[in-house]
């Protein structure tokens, strides 16, 4: 199960995360053995988020947890479709990710 924890430092209308998710569902795919359909997203808006001591306009940090391990390739190609999206859709000057591989991962 993957998860994906977006923060971003500006505010987030309906309509943008609904666009953010969608793509991020899509986006989950191309990591072999990901998909949208076992995808978790949490969205957190107006984070307080600083890079170098500023707040020069919107940031956006997601955090990408997967069941298991990733390969870079599927890192890259995730990198390649989000950082753009988030860039185009909100003016981010500035996004970040992190994958995290998770060993141990429970649910129902």
């Amino acid at each position: 199960m993957p998860f994906i924890d977006v923060k971003v430092s500006c505010g987030l209308e309906v309509s943008k995360e609904e666009k953010l998710k969608a793509e991020l569902g899509k986006a989950i795919g191309l990591i072999p053995g990901k998909s949208e359909g076992s995808l978790m997203i949490q969205f957190t808006d107006h984070c307080r988020l600083w890079f170098a001591g500023q707040q020069d306009g919107p940031i956006a940090f997601l955090n990408v947890m997967v069941y298991g391990t990733v390969s870079r390739e599927g890192c890259e190609k995730f990198k390649n479709a989000v950082i753009p999206l988030f860039q185009q859709e909100l003016g981010a000057k500035r996004v970040y990710l992190k994958f995290e591989e998770v060993p141990n991962w429970f649910w129902n």
